[in-house]
């Protein structure tokens, strides 16, 4: 028999914002704010300067050759978050050039190790939101 739990706002009983769910050993918990990625984007940089795809991703800022600065939404409570991207197969690298509460602004190089726009990069923010 399968069921359906159909919600709009789950809270934590004993703290409203910190909810704990059992991990995969049911050994462990892990909380699942802290677990959730606050910011993600897909983004093209070369020929046209799009997004692709993102969530609590407010604008993009075109900074120049590889560089892009990813506008949150909504910010992060300080400059500490963790980010993660990749960029398409063929280039060099993705590297993090400025990271602020309000944005994070990364660069693609290529195997030349110089700045240059990529096809398709994607980056990924974890911490806290204010």
């Amino acid at each position: 028999m399968t069921s359906k739990l159909v919600l709009d706002n789950i809270a934590g009983r004993t703290t409203a914002g910190s909810i704990a769910v059992v991990a995969e050993s049911n050994s462990t918990t892990t909380n699942l704010q802290q677990g959730l990625a606050k910011s993600w984007c897909n983004h093209t940089t070369a020929s046209s300067f799009v997004n692709n795809d993102s969530f609590n991703v407010g604008s993009l800022t075109d900074a120049g050759a590889g560089s892009c600065k990813i506008n949150f939404s909504n910010i992060f409570i300080n400059d500490d978050y963790s980010t993660s991207g990749l960029q398409l197969v063929g280039a060099g690298q993705l590297g993090l050039n400025a990271q602020e509460t309000t944005y994070t602004w990364i660069v693609s190089y290529n195997t030349s190790n110089t700045s240059e726009d990529s096809p398709e990069s994607t980056m990924t923010a974890h911490g806290d939101l204010a």
